[in-house]
């Protein structure tokens, strides 16, 4: 099975290099990382005579989640070194931001020759992947040295939940490589069950982001200072996707023609670091004046880019609105606990298949304002959104009691980085101790 999948990862490969090195072409940018995703890692990275603990993340959401998670196995394992992979160049940018660049690296194509030089290069005493990847060929190998791999924030959405079943041959016999799946949700852990999971190993142990501490007051005071200075409400529409920002323009537009709005700013910040200037290029376009954060200037400005990584859940804290992008398009949607974190009222589009208990839960307790209007009729999405923004900023007092309703979900929820740290550290110890 691993020898046919190894070969379907080669003509998968194959088939997509073009791809890869003609948006490398367009964007100006080389193939970043490519000896460290064949194996080579920095100098810096290695073991440790104290245990090794592996963390793997995709990209930057997934790569914040970690940070309480990090936090509550420094204080359990003190002695133990960390060491970070991600996919993507962001999420390695925060990786190493976040945790120490000396430590952190491009994920290894998952090939087992690849994937057996990293693990005797690391020699970790314990894996955690973060949501739900699986790579059949590190498993595989990590489970035939006594390496307890697992998975924490483990997550399967609605729509991808049918395909992963129809492949619950293949899966099954995957996920017994992990030692523990750590499940977001119960409906989460019954899904996974379905794949073929292991029943003994599949628990409930809620989700990290609910842990996520608020950014310290320094940033804070920063963004204040120099780039959100300016009188008007704020909206601020973080991690938004193509077609979005088209939309919210429009909507600021329209919002500054109603009478006592004329002051509203709409702050953006687009998910992919490679759309920020297609997003000032397009407020531009469409008459507003442009602040942006890595280029600040003085004045005001109708518009605000946050055109950096790591800042948007700082800026959250500043904004009478938020939109949280990936929603208006059939994208899935992103994460909603930061700005409930600060207590925001928060307005999201239809799409929110990548968090849909978390949206059911704030949508039940009135902690979510969600338009209806797809993609597929663009006018009455912005129709929709004048209403709803005008209403929130209308009304302070619904803008506090929704607020308080989210922050109130997530005290409620908060534990999962508690709980997971000590399966980690039970098995991280079990294996030095083996």
């Amino acid at each position: 099975m691993y020898f046919l999948y190894s070969l379907l990862l080669v003509a998968w490969g194959v088939l997509l290099l073009p791809f890869f090195l003609y948006r490398s072409r367009r964007r100006g940018r080389r193939l970043e990382g490519i000896a460290e995703r064949f194996g080579r890692l920095p100098a810096s990275v290695g073991p440790s005579d104290k245990g090794v603990i592996w963390f793997h993340s995709c990209s930057v959401g997934e790569t914040l989640s970690l940070e309480p998670l990090v936090q509550a196995l420094r204080a359990r394992l003190p002695g133990a070194a960390h060491v970070f992979s991600t996919v993507t160049p962001t999420g390695r940018r925060v990786a190493a931001d976040r945790f120490g660049a000396g430590g952190v690296f491009y994920f290894p194509v998952d090939f087992a020759f690849v994937v057996r030089r990293v693990l005797d290069r690391i020699q970790p005493a314990a894996i955690v992947i973060i949501d739900t990847e699986i790579w059949p060929n590190l498993l595989h190998a990590a489970k035939r040295r006594g390496i307890p791999v697992v998975l924490v924030n483990g997550r399967i959405s609605p729509s991808s939940f049918p395909w992963y079943r129809r492949a619950r041959p293949l899966f099954r016999h995957v996920l017994w490589n992990y030692e523990a799946l750590l499940m977001q949700s119960p409906a989460d852990a019954e899904r996974i069950l379905a794949m073929g999971a292991p029943r003994d190993r599949v628990r409930v142990t809620g989700n990290l982001k609910f842990d996520r501490e608020v950014p310290d007051s320094a940033l804070l005071h920063d963004f204040e200072k120099d780039f959100l200075a300016g009188a008007g409400p704020l909206i601020v529409a973080g991690s938004t996707h193509p077609g979005e920002e088209a939309q919210l323009l429009a909507t600021l537009a329209a919002l500054r023609g109603t009478p006592g709005h004329a002051e509203v700013r709409l702050l953006l910040a687009p998910r992919h670091p490679e759309r920020f200037d297609e997003a000032a290029r397009l407020a531009g376009e469409m008459g507003f004046s442009v602040r942006r954060r890595s280029r600040p200037e003085p004045g005001a400005a109708e518009v605000l880019l946050l055109d950096t990584l790591g800042e948007l859940a700082a800026v959250y804290r500043y904004a009478d609105v938020v939109f949280v992008g990936g929603t208006l398009v059939g994208h899935g949607g992103h994460s909603i606990l930061e700005p409930a974190a600060f207590g925001r009222a928060i307005v999201v589009g239809p799409s929110m298949g990548n968090f849909q208990a978390i949206a059911d839960a704030f949508l039940a307790r009135g902690a979510l304002c969600r338009i209806t209007a797809g993609e597929e009729d663009p006018e009455l999405q912005r129709r929709q959104l004048l209403d709803v923004f005008l209403g929130l900023l209308q009304n302070a007092g619904e803008r506090e009691r929704m607020g308080a309703a989210a922050g109130a979900i997530l005290v409620e929820n908060r534990g999962a980085a508690r709980s997971a740290a000590g399966v980690v550290a039970a098995l991280f110890e079990k294996r030095r101790g083996a």
